[in-house]
């Protein structure tokens, strides 16, 4: 029997982040990762204040993101420029590295070990046909297992199927909206120094049944333009587009996309290190014997980061149930105008759609005057 103060079940962005924040404090922890190493391939973006926050070194840049694009199903296009950086392009497996390299002792994350059981009411996990007693489990494994969502009493979180080529080409980093190919679909391109990477998430998989999707991705307008254009990789998988409605518990805490993802694009990085942040923050207290329990996580998730993905959901809800003509109408009113806000494309993209909002709103009450 080994014992442990803090046992973390994934070595992802979410779980590796947490592990050096607890290293920091002195925490007895461990971590267990299923696969034989660090470094999931994929792209992604990352804000400045997350690249900061993970006190990267500019090794894990692949571009520097100054322009930022939105496409409307009948191509009305909006731009965003900057002069000084709004974030960077960089590689999931980058990343994970990089904040590996920073742990002093690295013998505490253990590869190639997998969570065959769990015993929460006695903080009993079985890891590899052996046993381990934990004061607090982290649950930091990505999209949940079933088994594991099972003893935890928690619904997954709603997933988008997403589809990914690499190609030769240069662009800047875009969104594409087009409804009439199923409620919240959309796609993108994410500029990769000397190629591009394309692709599109939808939550709606079985329209996709027996059809080619090359051919999908390639008959999305702005996309299309590189249809015969070089091949250089083919990717696919699933991210969490919602939140599970309980976190954490007497003795354990959902972290990262165990928990959910962004309503309007999906699992991100800043959500994973703010929750790593918040909950090194309670173990600590709980370590300390300052609180007794985890399950004031909850209140301290919706008052610290809530409120936004709140927001984004409702805002995801509208955009879901808007036709390509009122989405094109809002890119219209919005185009020549500033897009306001910071960050990179949820911020901007939630802006853009609120105006959306206010078009239904104002059409609404026009609907009842006229009555």
């Amino acid at each position: 029997m080994i014992e442990k103060d803090v046992v973390i079940i994934g070595a992802g962005v979410a779980g590796l982040y947490l592990s050096r924040l607890l290293e920091k404090k002195g925490i007895n922890y461990i971590t267990f990762e299923r696969n034989v190493k660090v470094g999931k391939y994929g792209n992604r973006i990352i804000s400045n204040a997350a690249f900061k926050k993970l006190e990267l070194s500019k090794d894990v840049i692949i571009e520097e993101i100054k322009e930022i694009n939105f496409v409307s199903p009948s191509g009305i296009k909006i731009s965003k420029t900057s002069k000084e950086p709004r974030g960077y392009v960089t590689n999931l497996g980058f990343l994970e590295n990089e904040i590996l390299s920073t742990l002093k002792d690295k013998s505490k994350i253990i590869f190639n070990h997998s969570v065959e059981d769990i015993d929460l009411n006695e903080g009993l996990l079985k890891v590899n046909n052996y046993e381990i007693k934990s004061k607090i489990i982290i649950f930091a494994s990505g999209i949940l297992q079933s088994y594991l969502s099972n003893k935890i009493m928690v619904d997954k979180p709603k997933v988008v199927f997403c589809y990914v080529n690499e190609i030769e080409g240069k662009d800047r980093i875009t969104t594409i909206l087009d409804n009439e190919k199923g409620h919240g679909f959309y796609a993108w391109i994410i500029p990769l120094k000397d190629h591009i990477e394309v692709g599109f998430g939808t939550d709606q998989i079985d329209t996709l049944k027996g059809k080619d999707l090359n051919e999908v991705l390639f008959s999305i307008r702005y996309i299309d333009k590189y249809k015969g254009n070089k091949k250089l990789k083919k990717l696919g998988g699933f991210i969490p587009t919602s939140l599970v409605e309980k976190r954490c518990d007497k003795n354990w805490i959902l972290i990262g996309d165990t928990s959910g993802g962004e309503a309007l694009m999906g699992g991100s990085i800043h959500k994973s290190i703010d929750e790593a942040l918040l909950a090194s923050e309670i173990i600590e207290s709980f370590i300390n014997n300052k609180i007794s329990s985890l399950e004031g996580y909850d209140k301290l998730w919706e008052e610290s980061i809530g409120r936004g993905f709140y927001e984004q959901e409702k805002i995801r809800e509208v955009l879901d149930h808007s036709s390509n003509k009122e989405i094109d109408e809002v890119f219209r009113i919005v185009q020549g105008g500033i897009i306001e806000g910071e960050g990179l494309i949820n911020n901007l993209f939630k802006n853009i759609i609120l105006n959306l909002i206010e078009i239904k709103k104002s059409k609404k009450k026009e609907k009842i005057n006229e009555s």
